[in-house]
């Protein structure tokens, strides 16, 4: 995959401007569109760079996915490679399941709602760890970024866990 920030030409960076993320994608869309070309081969390489530009565009729009470029691109690991996790959050998750599953046998809505919306405030205090580290990481030399990018890492591997429960609530 394209490095998405590349692919836009924006600053690598957590805390874009929304707008001015949208407004370059709109830019180069138009400046790519394969509607704009006649010759069939330069059809074809606009549609190839309009399709990058739209999945950088997707990347970028998602937190989450944003995140993970970020870690690509400065050298972090990726989730595939390193699953670590706090060490009490398995403890929390298996003891949180427990009592979704009592719930769900008991069919006490109210509970799964009431899980569900803890998962969700944990997802988001783990969102805005990253989004903290991130920015933090951002303006350091490549050197200095390890420690933080691990702890990033954990609290993107964090967040499957609670999207999982969140699910589970639902159904």
């Amino acid at each position: 995959m394209d490095d998405p920030f590349d692919v836009l030409g924006l600053e690598p960076r957590y805390d874009l401007d929304d707008r001015a993320m949208h407004r370059r994608y709109i830019e180069q869309g138009a400046a790519n569109h394969p509607d704009r070309f006649t010759d069939p081969l330069d059809q074809a390489d606009a549609a190839e760079r309009t399709a990058r530009l739209n999945e950088a565009y997707r990347v970028l729009k998602s937190p989450e996915l944003r995140a993970e470029a970020l870690m690509a691109r400065w050298g972090g690991s990726a989730k595939g490679d390193d699953k670590s996790l706090p060490p009490e959050l398995l403890m929390e998750v298996m003891e949180t399941r427990e009592s979704m599953e009592e719930a769900k046998a008991g069919g006490n809505q109210k509970k799964l709602d009431e899980i569900a919306r803890w998962a969700r405030d944990q997802r988001e205090e783990a969102l805005r760890g990253v989004a903290e580290l991130l920015t933090q990481a951002g303006p350091m030399p490549q050197a200095d970024r390890p420690p933080l990018l691990a702890r990033c890492r954990v609290s993107l591997n964090v967040l499957r866990y609670f999207d999982r429960m969140i699910d589970e609530a639902k159904g």
